[in-house]
Order: C-alpha cells, then sequence, then structure tokens
C-alpha cells in the first residue's frame, strides 16, 4: 500500500496495483506501481502527492469503523503502561472493528493474538480490516469471554466491553503472575464495578487521556482537542 499526501497535507492510503481517483484527477497505475516513499507524483491535474510509506498509525485511521473505536491516544497507554513487546502473548476480548487488536498485534508479532468477539458482524468488519492492511497474526474467536479464556499463561488480556467485572476471574485465571487486565471503558459506573470486582488479586489504577495539539505559528494552544473517550484500568495480577 501507499500513503499520498498532497500540500494541504490531506492523505489517501491506496493500493500501488491500481489507477488512483479523487477530487484532484487521477494518476495511472503504472506510475504508481513504479513509485517509492519521497517521491512526488502529479495527477493529470497536475496537483501534486507526496509518496509515504504507511504504518500502522495511518491503518489506524482509515481503518472500516463500526462499533466505537478507542483513539491512538488511548492506545498508546494500553501498549505503554503493560510492557507487552514482541512475543508477548495477548488475548483482546470485544474486537469491535479491530483497531485495538491491529495495533496490539503489531507490537507482538510475530506472536499471535488472539481477539474475542460475540458479534459476527463485528468480527467480518474486524477481519476485513486485517486482510486490508496484511494484519496476519490475529485469530478471532466468535465467543464471549465471560464464558472462560482457552489460552494460559498471558501476559496481557485486554477488555472493551461493556460488562467487563464479569471477564475478571476468566482473566485472572488465563494470565500469567504479573500479567496485566486492562478495561476500556466510556463510563465511570462501569469503571467503577470493574476495579470493584479485582480485589486485591491485582494492583490497579485508572487513566484518562486528553488530547490537545498547539498551535506554533501562534504559539498557543489549539482551541480544539480530543477530550474524554474512555476510562482505562490498568491491572497487574499479583498472585
Amino acid at each position: 500500500m501507499l500513503l499520498l499526501m498532497d500540500e494541504r497535507e490531506d492523505t489517501y492510503l491506496i493500493k500501488g496495483d491500481s489507477e488512483f481517483h479523487c477530487r484532484f484527477g487521477f494518476i495511472k497505475k503504472e506510475v504508481l506501481a513504479a513509485a517509492k516513499p519521497g517521491d512526488i507524483l502529479e495527477s493529470n491535474t497536475k496537483h501534486k502527492f507526496r509518496v509515504i510509506q504507511p504504518g500502522m498509525p495511518d491503518y489506524i485511521g482509515k481503518a472500516k469503523r463500526g462499533p466505537q473505536a478507542v483513539l491512538p491516544k488511548d492506545l498508546g497507554i494500553i501498549a505503554s503502561y503493560t510492557g507487552i513487546r514482541s512475543g508477548s502473548r495477548v488475548v483482546d476480548a470485544g474486537v469491535g472493528s479491530g483497531i485495538l487488536s491491529m495495533y496490539l498485534a503489531h507490537i507482538v508479532a510475530p506472536q499471535k493474538l488472539v481477539a474475542y468477539e460475540v458479534r459476527e458482524d463485528f468480527a467480518e468488519i474486524a477481519k476485513s480490516n486485517f486482510k486490508k492492511f496484511g494484519v496476519d497474526n490475529i485469530e478471532v474467536k466468535i465467543k464471549s469471554i465471560y464464558e472462560g479464556i482457552d489460552e494460559e499463561e498471558l501476559d496481557l488480556v485486554s477488555l472493551d466491553l461493556p460488562e467487563p467485572w464479569l471477564a475478571v476471574e476468566p482473566a485472572y485465571k488465563a494470565l500469567k503472575t504479573s500479567g496485566y487486565l486492562t478495561s476500556y471503558s466510556p463510563s465511570i459506573n462501569q469503571n467503577a464495578r470493574f476495579m470493584d470486582a479485582l480485589q486485591s488479586r491485582f494492583q490497579s489504577y485508572t487513566i484518562e487521556t486528553l488530547e490537545r495539539r498547539w498551535n506554533m505559528d501562534a504559539v498557543r494552544p489549539s482551541t480544539q482537542m480530543i477530550g474524554h473517550s474512555g476510562f482505562i484500568t490498568i491491572a497487574r495480577k499479583l498472585y
């Protein structure tokens, strides 16, 4: 795949094996097939595009959405505060559109990530995103994690569920000692019930992230920001 950026910094994530069309004209597939990162391409209307090698942040931004997805500002918190790395064993429950699953799978590769989802329509959206962006180390199971987790000795179980407290016991059994359980909840009431269910078996804390960019020309913060999206609880299994 290729990422094209024009002078307005609008981006287009495309396949390099077919003709590209947009409101600024088209670029022939032969030109795209020969393009390399850093090249400047012109459409038939002389509109210029810079070729960029796409990465996971681009795939996440362009992925097909179904249910509400975890935002990039929250994805990073889950990954960094649990310390997962290549080879970590991870289960992601409540896969939805597959955004969090793709992000975590990219980190743990070549290890396989297992994603649990009860709704087949959501699972199909997620699998279409995995296929589109070439993420091939995710196994999707149509199963409720409330009924149990098949995998053992896990480094991380991540939850994006309406009733995360019901997944605490299955997660506790599947996690290795010192492994992590995380929950992403839009409601503080959901989060409170989840925290209560953890009891003394976990060390836990809750984070909320707010993202505000800066206007460097005016040397002031932007008047717009990404505010509340969800509460993230990080819990480490103690014994």
